[in-house]
């Protein structure tokens, strides 16, 4: 008889490092045996992506309500739904006053195992409303992304808080193309937190005129039309799927995330870890837990000014030029730490499936 574990997220966007994760742990475990029943309140995933959910899992519940007013009918209409059924855990995931509602809704065999994504730090504390720390305190697991993450939860939390990676998607077999400028992007959400601004000041800076910044995404902040005033910088717009994203890690010769936000453990550094290829990123969130090598993961500190960060780039670039980088190094942690039938056995354990 194969284990049925019910999971709860607060919300879906299109695109997102919560979001890819979702897909790849709902895909993996049913892969591993484990039958899913997906409930989601606050939903504006791509019809790809529902499609997608619906073969994987057993049951799938999607909402669209914008309102809160409509996201609380919706949830409570899902509890209600799942009401009298048992399950051998129930998986929340995200930030969100509806967890704990949601959790004392459901009747449940085995245990409540909640996932947190962001820093946990003191700015990302002060984000938490009354009903989700209630949730954090009351489940009886609460999982982080990073161990700097889980430290920082359990001093505020005053509990345990274990840590597991993210699932990512595995793109070690994507080819790498050969150009002439080196190609340093982004990819992700376009939110200003993510440092698009400084990106597309390093595409226009002279002391860089051997590299290309890239840049693939959308975001409300950044229309197709803002990056009109920054030419030498390549803005591809959206993309989706697993083809496409290979298709754009080929393309880098380095990948770089100027982030000030509370970040968990991007996903995207996991995927371009796979692939090998180097990265530079703020000192945000689990960041460190990833960073394996000086060379090809190099994090630098996130209160650094514009001029620092570009020499710090300048750097990485020479020393790609130089042949200083190892991929290979990248490609053997992802390996031992994040592979997909690692971080199943985890969540197995975690969520207490046999």
């Amino acid at each position: 008889m194969s284990n049925t574990v019910l999971v709860f997220c607060t919300q879906h966007m299109p695109t997102g490092g919560i979001e890819s994760h979702l897909r790849e742990f709902c895909n993996r475990m049913d892969e591993a045996g484990t039958e899913i029943d997906l409930v989601i309140v606050n939903s504006a995933m791509l019809p790809e992506t529902e499609a997608f959910y619906r073969r994987v899992c057993r049951k799938v519940y999607i909402s669209k309500g914008s309102s809160s007013t409509k996201r609380l009918i919706a949830l409570v209409a899902a509890g209600f739904r799942f009401l009298f059924k048992r399950y051998e855990a129930l998986y929340t995931n995200g930030q969100g006053e509806s967890i704990y509602l949601f959790s004392k809704l459901v009747l449940r065999h085995g245990p409540w195992v909640h996932h947190h994504h962001t820093s946990g730090g003191l700015s990302d504390q002060v984000t938490w409303g009354n009903q989700y720390k209630k949730a954090l305190i009351t489940a009886d697991k609460v999982i982080a992304c990073s161990t700097k993450n889980a430290a920082d939860m359990e001093i505020a939390l005053l509990r345990d808080v274990e840590t597991i990676p993210c699932f990512s998607r595995d793109i070690s077999g994507t080819q790498i193309s050969e150009h002439g400028k080196l190609v340093f992007g982004y990819y992700g959400r376009l939110i200003p937190e993510k440092g698009i601004d400084i990106l597309c000041s390093l595409s226009n800076d002279e002391s860089l005129k051997d590299v290309e910044i890239h840049i693939w995404g959308e975001g409300n902040a950044y229309p197709a039309s803002f990056f009109d005033d920054y030419p030498s910088l390549s803005y591809h717009g959206s993309f989706s799927g697993e083809f496409e994203l290979s298709q754009i890690v080929g393309q880098l010769d380095a990948y770089l995330l100027i982030s000030t936000h509370p970040e968990g453990l991007p996903i995207a550094l996991l995927e371009v870890m796979s692939a090998g290829v180097p990265w530079l990123a703020t000192d945000k969130g689990g960041i460190t837990d990833i960073a394996c090598d000086p060379l090809s993961t190099r994090v630098i500190s996130d209160s650094m000014n514009y001029d620092d960060i570009k020499v710090a780039i300048r750097s990485l670039a020479d020393d790609i030029k130089a042949g200083n980088i190892n991929r290979t190094l990248q490609k053997e942690l992802y390996i031992q730490k994040f592979a997909y039938w690692v971080l199943v056995d985890r969540w197995k354990s975690a969520l207490s499936l046999q």
